[in-house]
């Protein structure tokens, strides 16, 4: 048995890899029958209406079973209540009851199963028994004979005398052929699903004329007499056998409009019962008026109509008023958005930021021209290929890791290099984010810069000697050429992300050198610009201004503030300061000022302003300064040194 179940299980996944599942889901599809109402949430967009619908059907299943049943127990029984809703009624036959509850029997069936399985075959059975009970008792009204199937079950001294005792109207023998037919095709293909909703639809319409012959006491249209008419609530038992399967069929029209929220839809649901009730609530009206000798033929006649019509001009105008009004506020919207669309389409076509949409295994779906251009493609050659197709040899191995952290955070930034049609190497920065729309495979929104110019002024810098030798931060002259490429290329980008320029002072290098030698005070440059380095970006500028000055140019970043940058400068200062062991701390003073991009200031001054912050931070923070002790000799006292920022002295006393 163990090795059985191991061939078993091993044919299905050779077949999975090979034949794309199909003979896994096929070995699975008897599951896949048992769960109820799985064929209504495979014919409907919208689940919640396929609940509605398989709740409303098998309500009515169970309706109509449990009433036919009752009727029966009326007759075996001898209760009248049971066997007519009022006096002087026309009475439910008992063949009647019995095609009804076969009825309910085959809905039940039909709403839960589909009709390949034995419950589907069941309902069509049901379908078929119904329509043979009624075509047999009409066949009987057109021979006029009695094949004696009317008191099979109750006998004929228990029913009323008359003609034909115990025999259900031709009325309701018409409607079970229909009703039994439309049962039997309920479940089968598209177009006997069409030719069953067209059987309900008529057995609907016989059915609301014998509902007005009750009302307006007009016998001849629920049967040929007192004994042989269709009962009350057997005409509504044939509304509620009606409704089950209009929500049972999968490919009604009628439901599929009726449950919609197109302008068709609302229409249909509003007007519908003004057409249906008006008409037979004033024409009933107007017969009770007319027996009670209110007013005549003509005048009753006259009243009607005018009542009919003005009652439904009132309701017509006020429903297309609000349709009039929900179509003006559609297609304000519609418009609202067409302007939306048209703008956001030419900045993704005429923008100059790089943008692209792709799904989560890179395969590019939408990109913009400025990033086919950047790379020297047509969109067309773009559209389709693989992002790790277009990036260095060396490099692709990291992509896998990039829709990693997109698919698991939502979101990624960073750069990558590409190589254009000509074989240069472009590099880009980029932004990514992950997008989720109901109803759609998440895809993948990216924007991103050209940075290339930056890169390659970075790596000329490199060969420049324009790096400070003690730390291996750009110097001055360094700093001042890539700061000024990086300013003009925020001017001209089209999409500024903001630029901060930072000026920092090593507090206390003086005490430092003072005290533990000038070896000591290189020391806590290289260490400070270390921790500088560990607290910014890559793509941050970094250099020392001079001494113990230190210049920073951030470029913005969503949802980064200068104060953050601070924040991260401090972190690293007093992580340092905790496991240094060295006999001092470091701490700094940092000023701010931003730069604007319409050139209004020249570079220099940019740093006079962070200069002059950084020094307006140093006095506020006066009172929160702390001292350098120098050890005193035994025989003076004791002389404090105030400093800038933290700078505690932790060695030992000499």
């Amino acid at each position: 048995m163990e090795n059985s179940s191991k061939k078993l299980f091993n044919h299905y996944v050779l077949s999975w890899y090979n034949h794309d599942c199909k003979p896994l889901r096929k070995a699975f599809q008897p599951l896949r029958n048992l769960y109820p109402h799985s064929h209504y949430l495979a014919a409907m967009n919208n689940p919640i209406i396929s609940r509605s619908r398989y709740f409303v059907t098998l309500t009515c299943a169970v309706a109509i079973t449990a009433i036919s049943l009752a009727v029966l127990a009326g007759w075996v029984l001898d209760v009248a209540f049971l066997k007519t809703v009022l006096p002087n009624f026309p009475v439910m036959k008992p063949n009647t009851a019995i095609a009804l509850a076969i009825f309910g029997v085959g809905l039940f069936c039909s709403a839960n199963f589909r009709s390949e399985n034995l419950f589907g075959q069941a309902a069509s059975l049901c379908g078929l028994a119904v329509c043979l009970i009624g075509a047999v008792s009409l066949a009987e009204y057109l021979a006029g004979s009695d094949l004696g199937i009317d008191t099979i079950i109750i006998p004929a001294s228990k029913h009323t005398t008359g003609q034909f005792p115990g025999r259900m109207s031709p009325h309701a023998a018409f409607n079970f052929v229909l009703l039994g037919l439309s049962l039997a095709m309920l479940n089968r293909r598209s177009f006997l699903q069409k030719i069953s909703e067209f059987l309900v639809g008529i057995v609907s319409a016989t059915t609301f004329a014998a509902v007005l012959g009750f009302l307006y006491k007009a016998e001849q249209l629920y049967g040929i007499s007192s004994y042989n008419s269709m009962a009350l609530h057997t005409a509504g038992l044939f509304l509620i056998c009606t409704l089950g399967l209009f929500a049972a069929n999968t490919g009604s029209r009628a439901v599929r409009l009726l449950t919609s929220k197109s302008l068709g839809g609302s229409t249909a649901r509003k007007l519908l019962p003004v057409v249906i009730f008006i008409p037979a609530v004033v024409g009933w009206l107007r017969v009770l008026g007319q027996d009670r000798g209110y007013y005549n033929t003509g005048l009753g006649l006259a009243m009607t109509i005018f009542v009919c019509v003005t009652l439904m001009c009132v309701i017509v105008l006020f429903i297309c008023s609000t349709i009039h009004t929900s179509d003006s506020l559609r297609r304000l919207a519609e418009n609202e958005l067409a302007e939306k669309e048209q703008r956001y389409r030419e900045l993704f076509d005429y923008g100059q930021s790089m943008i692209c949409i792709h799904d989560l295994e890179g395969f590019l779906t939408t990109v913009n021209p400025a990033a086919a251009r950047s790379i020297g493609y047509a969109r067309e050659e773009v559209i389709g290929r693989n992002i790790r197709d277009f990036m260095p040899e060396e490099l692709r191995p990291q992509f896998p890791a990039f829709l990693r952290q997109i698919e698991n955070e939502g979101a990624a930034n960073g750069s990558f290099a590409v190589i254009a049609k000509n074989g240069k190497r472009i590099v880009w920065q980029y932004q990514s984010i992950l997008v989720s729309e109901p109803g759609k495979d998440p895809y993948v929104l990216g924007n991103a810069q050209d940075i290339t110019k930056l890169v390659e002024a970075k790596d000329q810098l490199k060969n420049l000697s324009l790096t400070d030798d003690l730390t291996g931060l750009y110097n001055r002259r360094g700093f001042q050429t890539l700061a000024e490429q990086q300013i003009k290329l925020e001017r001209h980008a089209g999409t500024a992300r903001g630029l901060t320029l930072l000026f920092a002072d090593l507090d206390g290098l003086k005490q430092i050198n003072d005290k533990y030698g000038h070896e000591a005070g290189s020391d806590a440059i290289i260490a400070f610009s270390k921790i500088l380095r560990f607290a910014l970006r890559d793509s941050d500028l970094v250099a020392r201004w001079g001494g113990d000055e230190f210049v920073i140019l951030t470029i913005g970043a969503p949802g980064e503030t200068s104060e953050m940058i601070m924040d991260r400068i401090h972190a690293k200062l007093a992580e340092h300061n905790s496991e240094s062991g060295a006999p001092y701390d470091l701490a700094c003073s940092i000023g701010i000022t931003s730069v604007p991009v319409d050139g209004g200031k020249s570079f220099q001054s940019l740093i006079d302003e962070a200069d002059e912050a950084m020094y307006v931070e140093k006095r506020h923070r006066k009172a929160d300064r702390y001292s350098i002790t120098s050890p005193p000799p035994a025989a003076r006292p004791q002389t404090n040194v105030r400093r800038t920022i933290d700078l505690t002295n932790r060695g030992p006393s000499t």
